[in-house]
């Protein structure tokens, strides 16, 4: 029965196997071919990580180290151009003139100058030799006046005179830079370690850590182990061509060769670096031209004071062009030798009019010689007075500080600046890498055409932080880098 249904013919079972046998081959070289393709694109997806992972790195280790190098030289333990630190290079030697100038000299000058009118007001008194002294303090008040313009005279050299353009010449040179121009060439001696504008020979940090973004990323996309040696010196004369001055922000750079069985294959990497040439300082309320404005009008008026007061003192010591003693009988002659005005109705009652005697305003003697002289000790006081406000006005320009963002080379040459902030940045290097390779060829359905297969395209993305806990302000060198 069962023969009938399933009748035995030796003849088809040697059939049946091998069908079996195509059928199953088929399918295991099918499942090889699908492996191999996933094991291909696995292992590029890794290569691609490493790539992008390594540039993110390398780029933002180079930029920590930016950051840190500012952090140290806005605490002043840098370098030999930046030993100072930033905000007292300046203003300690500021301070220094304008105490020895405001304190000391322009309260000498004042006290002077009161004492010797006071001292001539009380003539009428008897004291011819009064006349000696209060020349001698009116000399002393001109010598005052005169150190004070020097002193204007220093901080205007020393704080804002240009002395040239290039500071490491002018250094050289043995030619000491203004202070202003010191300051502002530490900063752009910063600007220029960190970003270079110009990109003369990509020596700023910055352009090196793109390039170091571009370089690892190319270095750790395995590469290498595709090529033959036709393509392994084409792809290290690509590498010569990425150098520090001449990769760009963002740029793509591709790498493409074709391998001994004519397949195309292509790697592109990006790196990505926010600008660093944006700057927050600290500056003073003045700009120095208007700070050396100042200084210059204090300078001169305090040298009008001294050509005033150095009258004043020559003509007290010789009485108004007479001697001492025909002044003072003059002054007795007005008051009398019992202290009354002789006989003068319109006198000021006896002691007043001995008092004001000789003073600008004197009802009983109007055309005393020595009027003249308190006529030129009040116009060298008011210079005097002048001088001072300017001198005021100038370090108030100095003393107060606002914040100001600065972008680009020279951005803030007019400025006095009294300290470094921030580098505005986001603190991210971003890699990308993408690959592209061709597979081997397939025949076609008549088996006459090949037909070019093509590996899945691999694209990855890396970002790395740098901040750290990195200060510039405070000077606190910590910036470090990690990956998101």
């Amino acid at each position: 029965m069962f023969k009938y249904f399933f009748p035995h013919k030796p003849g088809n079972k040697k059939y049946q196997v091998s069908v079996f046998f195509l059928t199953l081959m088929t399918t295991f070289i099918a499942l090889a071919f699908v492996v191999i393709n996933i094991g291909k694109t696995a292992k590029d997806k890794t290569y691609t990580d490493n790539a992008v992972d390594a540039a993110a790195l390398a780029g933002a280790s180079t930029m920590a180290f930016a950051f840190n190098y500012a952090a140290h030289a806005n605490n002043g333990d840098e370098d030999d151009n930046l030993t100072d630190s930033w905000d007292t290079n300046i203003k300690n030697e500021y301070d220094e003139h304008f105490r020895q100038a405001q304190n000391t000299i322009y309260d000498e000058y004042t006290s002077d100058s009161q004492t010797a009118q006071a001292q001539v007001c009380t003539y009428c008194y008897g004291c011819v030799d009064i006349v000696g002294e209060a020349a001698t303090k009116a000399s002393e008040a001109s010598y005052n006046a005169n150190q004070f313009a020097k002193e204007m005279d220093s901080l205007i050299k020393t704080g804002f005179q240009d002395t040239g353009d290039n500071y490491e010449e002018r250094e050289s040179d043995g030619v000491t830079p203004s202070a202003a121009q010191e300051h502002q060439a530490q900063i752009e001696q910063m600007r220029t370690r960190i970003h270079n504008d110009s990109k003369k020979d990509g020596s700023d940090l910055y352009q090196t850590a793109l390039y170091a973004g571009y370089i690892f990323a190319f270095n750790n996309s395995g590469i290498s182990h595709r090529l033959g040696r036709i393509a392994a010196k084409q792809y290290e004369a690509f590498l010569k061509t990425i150098t520090p001055d001449k990769v760009s922000n963002g740029t793509a750079e591709t790498f493409t060769w074709m391998d001994g069985a004519f397949r195309v294959h292509s790697v592109t990497v990006i790196i990505s670096i926010d600008d660093a040439q944006d700057w927050k300082l600290e500056i003073s309320q003045d700009d120095r031209q208007t700070v050396e404005d100042n200084l210059k009008d204090a300078r001169e008026n305090a040298a009008n004071a001294r050509e005033y007061a150095g009258t004043q003192s020559g003509q007290w010591a010789t009485g108004g062009g007479e001697d001492a003693e025909t002044v003072y009988r003059s002054a007795k002659k007005c008051c009398g030798e019992t202290g009354s005005c002789a006989g003068n109705t319109s006198c000021a009652p006896p002691a007043e009019c001995c008092y004001t005697i000789l003073c600008p305003v004197d009802p009983c003697c109007p055309d005393t010689d020595l009027q003249g002289d308190f006529i030129l000790a009040e116009q060298a006081d008011t210079y005097m007075s002048s001088a001072y406000s300017y001198a005021e006005q100038a370090k108030q320009g100095i003393d107060n500080d606002k914040e100001e963002d600065f972008d680009g080379k020279d951005a803030s040459k007019d400025k006095i600046i009294n300290h470094m902030i921030d580098i505005n940045h986001d603190h991210k290097v971003r890699a990308f890498c993408f690959q592209f390779h061709m597979g081997g060829p397939v025949k076609g359905g008549r088996g006459d055409i090949d037909i070019p297969t093509f590996y899945p395209p691999v694209m990855r993305q890396a970002t790395a932080d740098f901040a750290g806990s990195g200060n510039i302000k405070d000077g606190t060198a910590a910036f470090d880098s990690k990956l998101e």
